[in-house]
């Protein structure tokens, strides 16, 4: 008797069955990727409170050591040798550097928190532009100047998920200001002068300027990567140590 080697066509009803499944398989990883943005920007907002209220804090702290420090140098001499000079201004455009970019280094600026009020934005920036940084905020793209120094300061941030830190940055017009404060109480204020849309490899864009620039960089348009959305301000102002917005 020879032995019937073929295999058993499934049956209607298990065809059935594993069209449903993967029906459902499908629509439920349709309906992830559609919550995807939702999801992120929830769990982002969550970690931006604390991470803003931690900076605070770090800001705080660090007041705090400069106080002491005045004390201590006042009680050794009679007088503060603390002199904070305040910058240069000719009309709205700084006329000297402010900074010596000579003895500073990324740990004097990152984290900083970006401010812009025209469309409430409010985040802490940290140093890097790779995936993991990007997660929790903007990141300041490591090649690029520092802030308030001459060349094209850049940072980089999510317009959809991750909290969307620049969804709104094409709201912006020229003029508009935008603050950058560090933990040691320096803020320095840039104004915005113009909206380029550039695609991926034209990195020229973060090249040569002999201005003091800051430019905020994401993907265009909305939910896709095929070209770059740059905000492009100059730096008009820096408000030395204590100062307040």
């Amino acid at each position: 008797m020879e032995k019937n080697n073929k295999k058993k066509k499934p049956s209607g009803s298990k065809k059935i069955k594993i069209a449903k499944i993967i029906t459902f398989v499908i629509l439920g990883a349709g309906v992830l990727f559609l919550l995807y943005p939702t999801i992120t920007n929830v769990i982002s907002d969550v970690k931006k409170a604390g991470t803003l209220s931690e900076w605070e804090a770090q800001k705080e702290a660090s007041s705090e050591e400069e106080a002491v420090l005045e004390d201590v140098t006042a009680e050794g001499d009679g007088e503060s040798d603390l002199v904070v000079e305040e910058p240069e201004i000719l009309g709205d455009v700084i006329e000297e550097e402010a900074v010596d970019y000579s003895v500073l280094t990324v740990d004097d600026f990152f984290p900083l928190k970006i401010i812009i009020p025209k469309i409430d934005l409010e985040w802490v920036v940290n140093e890097g532009s790779d995936r993991q940084t990007l997660y929790e905020g903007p990141g300041h793209i490591i090649d690029t100047p520092l802030p308030g120094d001459v060349g094209r300061c850049t940072f980089s941030g999510h317009r959809t998920t991750y909290g969307a830190p620049f969804n709104r940055i094409d709201d912006l017009m020229e003029g508009d200001l935008i603050y950058l404060e560090t933990i040691k109480g320096e803020v320095f204020t840039y104004a915005v002068t113009g909206l380029e849309v550039v695609y991926p490899k034209d990195v020229y864009i973060l090249e040569g300027s002999e201005k003091r620039e800051l430019l905020l960089t994401s993907c265009y348009p909305e939910y896709s990567a095929a070209e770059r959305i740059i905000l492009i301000s100059e730096l008009v102002n820096i408000y030395p140590v204590g100062s307040e917005l």
